[in-house]
């Protein structure tokens, strides 16, 4: 009797940390039960293991673990696939996984349970998460363009060579993240005919559009501007496409001309006379409370911004405090970046710090397997990934008031030291483009011994029982 196989996709939204976690957690159960395996990951290296048709075709079971939309779906049209989030996997792969192989390829009652357990909320975040990860790499590429320009700086002058045009050309690009964000959220709700509208939503909300218009006293709606439009076009555009009935020979002209025209006047009244004002009032409140506060202003903004960007590692509370950060950098005194990087690096550094400590002064309280996964940890903290905490979080999540903590100790004492941060550097060749790398490294070292001693003492020791 042939083996039964089992095929799958994996993706999440920064294409890091889920993504291999739950490849991982379906190859192992897989072989543990003796079937035929293969998972293709679409993640931040691209698709590896990629399915193909004929896997697809001869698969007894498919499952598609993912929080983003993915490429090529059309591959799974007639598959009848399990769709999960990857975390939600990693959970429970031995209670969703058996359920593979009873689906058949025709439609069941049973189809997508895991879909429809997903409130409201998750729906939004998914979308929010979506725009995200599409926006990430417009923020990596130009901070390291400008990296690379004020690095060279140091030593030369780069006035009127192709080095300071990186630089402009860095700066420049990290200006699209937001029309980059609204486009992607709109696409993962409605396709491809939300992009473009939402994406010139996404200008109208930043820095680009009042530069090219000369508005003197106009105040950019940033990421929660980018989010309202995003979400505005998205179901705008989905409403239009399932309401209006067109002839088949007719339906050219409706996506390519009705919807989009309708779309557009809507996006540009509502962001001109709505979104704008709105949320540009609310963020000159925020700049003009904090700034008026002085030194304490700067402390409890990067206090805030310091536990959400450590609250869930990557998560949606991670990506919208950073984006919150992004937005307002060098927008008032107070507003730079030193809070986001080191909510970033602080976490993972700090988990890798205790595992590298992890039995030298007491009983040992990870296993070895724990131990790997803190060193690989410390490495993605140093070239700033936070994801390689989030097994340790996944198994306690206790641990989360531990990570803020210790993140905001660390910020508290850069804002202390007076060190200042304008470039979305986080990896450790950034902090030397701070304004005092010393002061940055220390505070980097408090923030993440805090976060090592604390797991040390507060995890039990192998072989003892959690406390509940």
């Amino acid at each position: 009797m042939s083996k039964k196989k089992l095929v799958a996709v994996t993706a999440c939204p920064t294409g890091i940390a889920h993504t291999f976690m739950a490849a991982k957690k379906i190859q192992s159960w897989a072989e543990k039960q003796g079937y035929e395996v293969k998972v293709e990951t679409q993640g931040s290296d691209g698709v590896k293991n990629k399915l193909t048709a004929h896997d697809i075709a001869t698969a007894d079971g498919v499952v598609l673990a993912v929080d983003v939309p993915i490429m090529d779906m059309e591959r799974f049209d007639n598959a009848n696939p399990l769709k999960v989030r990857t975390q939600e996997l990693i959970k429970r792969v031995d209670e969703l996984l058996p359920t593979v192989f009873s689906r058949g390829k025709e439609k069941t009652d049973t189809v997508d349970v895991v879909e429809e357990k997903r409130s409201a909320y998750q729906v939004a975040i998914g979308h929010i998460m979506t725009g995200i990860s599409y926006m990430l790499p417009v923020v990596v590429l130009g901070g390291l363009l400008m990296a690379v320009a004020k690095i060279t700086g140091e030593f030369i002058d780069i006035s009127g060579t192709p080095i300071e045009t990186l630089d402009k050309l860095g700066f420049m690009t990290i200006k699209f993240m937001y029309p980059i964000f609204a486009a992607y959220l709109a696409y993962s709700i409605a396709g491809k005919p939300a992009l473009i509208p939402a994406f010139i939503g996404g200008i109208m909300s930043d820095e680009v559009y009042k530069r090219f218009f000369g508005l003197e006293e106009w105040a950019p709606s940033g990421f929660f501007g980018a989010i309202a439009i995003g979400f505005l076009v998205g179901y705008l555009v989905r409403y239009l496409n399932n309401t209006i009935k067109v002839k088949s020979e007719l339906t050219t002209l409706k996506t390519m001309l009705l919807v989009p025209a309708v779309t557009g006047v809507v996006m540009v009244l509502t962001m001109e006379y709505a979104i704008n004002p709105f949320f540009g009032a609310l963020n000159l409140a925020m700049i003009d409370l904090f700034t008026q506060a002085g030194d304490a202003g700067r402390g409890i903004y990067s206090m805030v911004i310091a536990a959400g960007t450590a609250f869930d590692l990557g998560g949606p509370i991670n990506k919208a405090a950073g984006s919150v950060a992004l937005g307002l950098n060098g927008m008032g005194e107070g507003f730079d970046l030193v809070a986001r990087e080191l909510g970033i690096v602080i976490p993972p550094i700090g988990v890798g710090l205790a595992a590298m400590l992890d039995g030298k002064f007491r009983k040992p309280v990870f296993s070895s397997e724990e131990r790997t996964v803190g060193k690989t940890s410390l490495m993605l903290g140093l070239i700033g990934i936070s994801e390689g905490a989030i097994p340790f979080i996944l198994k306690n999540p206790k641990m989360i008031p531990i990570m803020i903590l210790g993140s905001i100790i660390g910020t508290q004492l850069a804002v202390v030291l007076d060190v200042w941060q304008s470039l979305p550097l986080p990896a450790v060749w950034g902090w030397f483009l701070s304004s005092d790398p010393v002061s940055y490294t220390i505070s980097v070292i408090a923030g993440s011994a805090f976060i090592a001693v604390a797991l040390l003492l507060c995890t039990k020791p192998v072989g003892q029982k959690a406390s509940a």
